[in-house]
């Protein structure tokens, strides 16, 4: 058969040379050389054969061998190239079933509602949380269709945003609806709609995700509740204290008038109180005119005494009158004043030379209530008048009489001090005779208080009363 080109050699040749286009065409198309190992072996075994019909020399250093033998270690190459991508692809198929194992895990565990929606709202895939919110098995199937699972009211609106959203017309979509569960009820849901695209951008399907707010929508519910009784609460509450208020204003008009009328009155009786002070001062005073004028009638030396010491005693009363009806307070007496005047009566009365007597007092911030003060004070005219009677007679010198007050823990301390000759040590002046002394310890007793003498460099009486200054 040299020479000669039999059919079956042909038909060999035939398919060498398309397996070699063949393997062209699928390197231009994959870019590897694993199927042109293939087309260049065909060649060389197609070359090899063509040789092996013209001649039969076969031996190591010939053509022939070189040709075959280069076929078979592309066959080997060829065959190792293919196991080397059936095993990458193995691995990679391997890798991308975990991939999906995992994806569709995390999928199905996810903790809101998702599905795939294709074109026309058919739903391919949904998770196991979308199934829930739904009513529906988690293994069960859901209907097929979105506008199924959509409460009527916010059917159109939703469809009509999912068409958008299919249509590349919007991004994406969000908003609440209400969806029909299996059972016919609704539930309260926030929905995502996203575009899911490929890699040449054309739209495919769209994610739909749903988020169970029904408890959100209850809570919020309940706030507005709680928030409109709170208002109405707080109008009531408003009104309430409105008609306090009014009450109150009401009641605050009434108790000024009431207190005005109340100062009234107070300021009536003050001025009525005053002017009974007052009259009583000037009744005083005309019975001390009434005993001045009977002792200008009186011959008798000791009747014009005793009618002098009257008249002191009486002034000394009426002092106390005078002061308060001149003071703005007509619960007590200034005694410092009151002392300052009636010492100067005193001198005044009994023609004292001032220039040879000097009486002093001492009695600043000394508030006598006038219960005490009458009293007080005719304690304070008898002592006084003593030392200016009888102190100094004989002694051919001028003296000094110091009239001191005060109050502290024991109560109101009053002492009267002469520089004068001093009471004799044998003068038993509590048991005395005199009137004088006699009204002295008994007014000291009437105010529960005590009077003690000291003789040392002149008199001096100290009468303590206890009480309130």
């Amino acid at each position: 058969m040299s020479g000669i080109l039999d059919l079956p050699v042909f038909i060999n040749l035939l398919f060498s040379i398309g397996i070699v286009i063949v393997s062209i065409w699928g390197y231009v198309r994959i870019k590897r050389f694993t199927p042109l190992y293939f087309g260049i072996a065909y060649t060389l075994f197609a070359i090899s054969h063509f040789l092996l019909l013209f001649q039969a020399d076969s031996s190591p250093g010939s053509p022939f061998f070189f040709l075959r033998t280069g076929g078979y270690a592309c066959v080997v190459v060829g065959l190792f190239a293919i196991l080397s991508d059936i095993i990458r692809r193995e691995d990679i198929e391997r890798e991308l079933r975990e991939s999906k194992k995992q994806l569709a895990a995390t999928f199905d565990q996810a903790a809101v509602g998702i599905a795939e929606i294709r074109e026309g709202d058919r739903i391919v895939l949904a998770n196991r949380r979308f199934s829930e919110i739904l009513g529906y098995p988690p293994d069960g199937p859901v209907p097929d269709n979105l506008q199924a699972l959509t409460a009527p009211d916010d059917r159109r609106d939703t469809c009509a945003a999912l068409d958008a959203v299919m249509q590349g017309k919007i991004p994406g979509y969000s908003g609440e609806l209400l969806c029909l569960k299996r059972d016919g009820t609704t539930v309260a849901c926030q929905v995502f709609i996203s575009p899911v695209r490929s890699e040449a951008d054309s739209q495919v399907s769209c994610i739909v995700v749903l988020e169970d707010i029904s408890a959100r929508k209850k809570a919020e519910t309940d706030l507005a509740k709680l928030t409109g009784q709170l208002e109405q609460r707080v109008i009531e509450r408003t009104a309430e204290l409105a008609l306090a208020n009014e009450t109150l204003v009401s009641e605050i008009a009434q108790r000024s008038r009431a207190e005005e009328r109340l100062q009234a009155s107070i300021n009536e009786k003050d001025v009525l109180i005053k002017e009974i002070h007052h009259r009583v001062k000037n009744n005083l005073q005309v019975v001390i005119s009434l005993l001045y004028l009977q002792a200008k009638k009186t011959p008798d030396p000791a009747c014009n005494a005793a009618l002098m010491d009257s008249q002191t005693r009486i002034k000394s009363m009426a002092l106390i009158h005078e002061n308060l009806y001149k003071s703005g307070d007509l619960a007590s007496v200034d005694f410092d004043r009151y002392l300052q005047n009636l010492a100067g009566n005193l001198m005044v009365a009994y023609g004292v030379d001032r220039a040879g007597i000097k009486v002093t007092t001492d009695a600043r911030d000394l508030a006598v209530p006038i219960t005490t003060a009458i009293p007080l004070g005719l304690i304070a005219n008898e002592l006084v008048s003593n030392s200016l009677k009888y102190a100094f007679a004989g002694t051919g010198h001028g003296g000094k009489i110091v009239i001191t007050g005060k109050k502290d823990e024991n109560g109101i301390i009053l002492a009267i001090r002469d520089n004068g000759k001093g009471i004799p040590e044998d003068f038993d002046w509590e048991n005395a005779e005199s009137l004088g002394f006699n009204l002295v310890i008994m007014l000291t007793r009437q105010l529960k208080g005590t009077v003690r003498l000291s003789r040392e460099n002149g008199t001096e009486f100290t009468v303590t009363v206890p009480g309130r200054g």
